[in-house]
């Protein structure tokens, strides 16, 4: 059971523990990505978010949309294996491997779940419409829509993340 003197002692490291995070997640971020590195990054960005949860103004009015679940490689294989393409086709266009090879070409650092998401979103929904102004087999227009989709300076932080809970899963 966790008494007041308990957490009392705890919520002065908090600070310490979200700077280790932080550390941490600038180190990994430096690497070569790859499957490993990708799963850290996962996971300090998870503790990281739960340190985040306790410093949130218990003020908040009720009616704010509450954090999504952390993106994972497991949301991102349900999410692409679900898509409906507007070509006809179902399934993820690009493999996660292919995505993260377009990552590297076009120096694009970011968590490759979420990329390999990002690009195929972009695909399945507008396929059409790229082919129609001629840029449909063109992966360099997918890479920098996948982008700009999440690296949008006006959304909320986790907005994949977000985009999955409340509009795909709904």
């Amino acid at each position: 059971m966790i008494t007041s003197d308990v957490l009392a002692q705890a919520l002065p490291g908090r600070e310490n523990a979200k700077d280790w995070l932080t550390m941490k997640i600038v180190e990994y971020r430096a690497k070569p990505m790859d499957d490993q590195v990708a799963e850290k990054l996962a996971s300090y960005n998870g503790a990281y978010n739960a340190m985040c949860q306790w410093d949130e103004d218990d003020s908040q009015s009720k009616h704010s949309a509450p954090s999504p679940q952390v993106f994972s490689v497991e949301s991102a294989k349900e999410w692409t294996s679900q898509m409906q393409n507007e070509d006809g086709t179902r399934g993820a266009h690009w493999t996660l491997e292919q995505a993260k090879q377009v990552m590297a070409q076009h120096g694009i650092e970011c968590d490759p779940a979420q990329f390999w998401v990002a690009l195929n979103m972009i695909y399945s929904d507008y396929v059409k419409v790229a082919k129609k102004h001629g840029v449909g087999d063109k992966i360099d227009f997918y890479a920098d829509m996948a982008k700009s989709f999440l690296c949008d300076k006006d959304a909320p932080e986790d907005k994949l993340a977000r985009y999955y809970e409340y509009i795909v899963r709904g």
